[in-house]
């Protein structure tokens, strides 16, 4: 009987620790799954500051005419 009550303590035992750790591995991955798209998106905006595409409001145009061209007659 009491080898009964023990097995029993036992499985209850290692199904709950199993049942924790699923779903503590769930959280884990889905925490790095988290943070490697916010790290991407950090890596990102860095790439994206530091290249300044838009190059920080200098003319753009710079093989435009210095002055308005008249049209040919």
């Amino acid at each position: 009987m009491e080898l009964a009550v023990i097995i029993v303590v036992a499985v209850v035992g290692f199904s709950l620790f199993f049942f924790v750790l699923k779903r503590v591995l769930r959280m884990a991955i889905r925490l790095a799954l988290v943070g490697a798209v916010l790290l991407a998106l950090l890596v990102g905006a860095f790439a994206w500051w530091w290249y300044e595409p838009f190059g920080s409001g200098v003319n753009q145009k710079r093989n435009a005419p210095a002055r308005a061209t008249r049209p040919a007659r």
